[in-house]
This record gives structure tokens, sequence and C-alpha cells, in this order.
């Protein structure tokens, strides 16, 4: 009998009706492999009078769902532990609930051509500003059958969501067994960019994370635009995964989420993990658990 009073600890995947939410699974299964995590698929049905946030064993068409894809991961990922829940509640912050104490929580996007699906980007929006670990976006693009060849990108900023993204993407590369790539970008028109600073910036990225992961290659990119096109310029050259802070330095258009983050996450060709910023203080400071209790 699976514990369900336990939030999970693991992987989480917010799984609906829609294939983009099935490709979210497979990306998600291989990573809870890789990273000796249990995976928990669940699928967040209307508020009702139950408790918020209480994961529950799925039944009727709920449990036919996700039971597709419990057999989606079980092929990707044969090693992999599968739980399956439902909870009830309002989708983004639910999911940020019961992925509260997760490693990560992985989300599909109905994203084509830019366009996020309204329903969806709500989902997306609360869960990459409120969510306590990477909340990683699978675009509808995305092979399941993709291996992890290219690099890792990082965009760097100077900002602390920033340093937090490069410690989160080290991790990852780590595990991959693939390169860094930093991107610094500064702008094209308007007052003078001081090379220097943004040097240290990419020395101070490129301290903290040869400290904790030596083995790791960083390759170091400045170019001059905005961030969000240089990002995905970089990323259609064949990235395995993008990652970006919440917030950084630059526009925001909104109150809790950055331009940046929202317009790479719109147009990415590969995953993008997003670092709300309590995942990226948690990355950033030395004292917290860098590679996750050694998992």
């Amino acid at each position: 009998m699976i514990d369900r009073s336990v939030a999970p600890a693991g992987v989480v995947v917010g799984v609906d009706g829609d294939p983009a939410t099935l490709r979210a699974v497979g990306w998600a299964a291989r990573e809870a492999e890789r990273r000796h995590l249990p995976l928990d698929l669940v699928q967040v049905l209307p508020p009702s009078a139950r408790p918020r946030d209480e994961l529950r064993e799925p039944t009727g068409r709920a449990l036919s769902l996700l039971d597709q894809g419990r057999r989606i991961a079980a092929g990707l990922a044969p090693g992999a532990a599968i739980r399956l829940s439902v909870v009830d509640g309002t989708a983004g912050p639910a999911l940020v609930a019961v992925a509260h104490r997760a490693h990560l929580l992985v989300l599909g996007s109905r994203a084509l051509d830019g366009a996020l699906d309204l329903t969806l980007g709500r989902t997306l929006v609360h869960a990459m500003a409120q969510a306590s670990c990477p909340v990683v976006v699978v675009p509808p693009r995305w092979d399941p059958d993709e291996r992890h060849a290219g690099p890792v990108l990082a965009g760097v900023d100077g900002s602390p969501a920033s340093y937090g993204a490069v410690a989160f993407a080290a991790d990852v590369a780590d595990r991959w067994r693939t390169r860094v790539t930093a991107v610094s970008v500064a702008p094209r028109t308007g007052p003078g960019v001081d090379e220097d600073a943004r040097l240290r910036v990419i020395a101070e990225a490129r301290a903290g994370m040869l400290a904790r992961h030596p083995g790791v290659h960083l390759h170091e990119t400045i170019d001059r635009g905005t961030a969000s096109a240089e990002l995905l310029r970089e990323a259609r050259r064949g990235a395995a995964l993008v990652v970006v802070g919440a917030r950084g330095l630059g526009a925001v258009v909104g109150p809790l989420l950055g331009s940046t983050s929202q317009a790479v996450v719109r147009g990415a060709p590969c995953p993008v993990a997003v670092l709300p910023a309590a995942a990226a203080a948690r990355w950033t400071s030395p004292e917290t658990a860098w590679a996750e209790e050694g998992v």
C-alpha cells in the first residue's frame, strides 16, 4: 500500500489529457531513473469539498489517463518506481503544493510557434514563479528518444537567480556527462557595457561551478542583443537543456516572472529548467544540499 500522506520527494509530473504532458512524462521518467528517484504522475481534478493538496488513489477516467502515462514511463525508464495520484484544486497551486519536497517538477507545454495555450499558461507561470524546486518545461516537439548529447545552457546576468541556474546546470551536466555553456548577453544599444564586469560575472559562476563539479567543462559565450533571443539561438544549435532563473536583472512582464524566462519557455526547441526564487536560493547557497543530498 502506498502511503499518500507523504509528499513526493522525487520527480513530480503534472499529467492531463493533452499529448504534450505525455512528452513531459517521458523526459521525467528518464531523469528520475538517472537520479535514482521515484516518479510521481499527478493529475489535478477540479476543486471539491475534499481537503486541498491531499493525494489520492486515482479511479475511473483519471486512472486510465495516468496509467497511460505509467506505461510510457515504464517503457522509457524500466528501473523507475512510479506512483499515480490525483489531487483536487487549481492546477498551478496544486502542483506547486504537491511538489514542495520534490527535486524536480516537470510540466508539458502546448506552446507552438511561440504561443502558449491560455489555461496551460497560467499553470506554467504559477509553477515557474512559486515552486520550491526547479521547474522543467518540456516542449511538444521534444522527442523522447532524444539523447542528452548537446550542452546544458545557463543564462548568466549577475543576478542571484542566474548563479543558481549555473549551479543547477552544472549538476545536470555532471549527471549527463556533457558540458555547460554559460550565456551572458549585453544590449546592442544604450549605455556602454562594462565588459570587465560581465567577465567577472562569468568568472564567479565558473569558480562556483568548478568547486562542486570539477569534471564539467564550462564554455563561455558573451553575446549582444536580447537575452531571450540569444539563448534561443544557442539552444537551436543543439542544446539538451536550457536553464534560467525565473527573474533576472532584465525587464519584467509581471510581479513574479521575468520576460526572458517566459520567452525562452515559449520558443525553445528543447526542455527548459526555470528556477523560481526559492529554488535558485537553494542552489546558490553553498551551505545547502548542492547535490540533492548525494542522490
